[in-house]
């Protein structure tokens, strides 16, 4: 691979960082809303849609993840 590919996918490789930053920030923020939520109204369709963006966001993060160790096994 030469030095601009290489040099494309290190691009790549910060842009996912900073992706994965963005989304883990409002993963967190969507938990500590979960955490603080009233126990009474935990059982509500509102809840359940926090706990499902909640999981998605988790599953995302791993695959930018799984996409960045793909992309560094690209460049040994």
């Amino acid at each position: 691979m030469n030095n601009k590919r290489r040099g494309r996918l290190q691009d790549a490789l910060k842009m996912l960082s900073n992706a994965a930053a963005i989304v883990e920030n409002v993963c967190d923020d969507e938990q500590d809303c979960m955490d603080n939520y009233p126990e009474n109204l935990q059982c509500t369709e509102a809840f359940e849609h926090m706990e499902a963006a909640a999981d998605s966001l988790n599953d995302a993060l791993e695959k930018i993840d799984d996409a960045k160790e793909h992309i560094q096994s690209a460049l040994h």
